[in-house]
């Protein structure tokens, strides 16, 4: 470890050309990726960044976020049927179900002491109803980061 952090400072005064001699063995381009169908019961989808999956497993968060998310509804009643986005001011929208989730497994990821940045992204994938008898749309999230210095 640390002769990897002395090659890693070292690499930070170096030209960028000569960072992949150094860094290459220990840097991967190519990001994991799966592609799963959706289902008729996907609850949420997480994004997230390894602050979180450091210290909570995949099922874990879960549900959590599908327990938060339930809560939420559960707790805002009538006014969570009928609740709008919550305009960021930049054009971009928030669901509060999701927002909540999203801050709550920060919060968990926090207590379990991660020790890396935490970004959590939670997407609401079940439509729910509103007191007009209209579903909203599908996918709206909410997101939070959290920096450790």
């Amino acid at each position: 470890m640390a002769w990897f952090l002395q090659v890693a400072l070292a690499a930070w005064t170096m030209p960028n050309h000569q960072w992949d001699r150094y860094l290459k063995p220990f840097v991967i381009p190519k990001p994991e990726v799966t592609v799963v169908p959706r289902a008729k019961d996907d609850d949420c989808l997480i994004l997230a960044s390894d602050g979180l999956w450091d210290v909570v497993t995949n099922e874990e968060a879960c549900k959590a976020a599908r327990r938060q998310i339930q809560v939420w509804h559960k707790n805002n009643g009538a006014a969570g049927a009928s609740w709008s986005l919550c305009d960021e001011g930049d054009g971009s929208t928030t669901d509060p179900a999701a927002q909540a989730a999203a801050d709550y497994l920060v919060r968990v990821a926090l207590k379990k002491g991660t020790e890396d940045n935490v970004t959590v992204i939670v997407v609401d994938l079940k439509p729910r109803k509103k007191s007009s008898g209209a579903t909203r749309s599908i996918g709206r999230s909410g997101s939070i980061t959290v920096e450790l210095s």
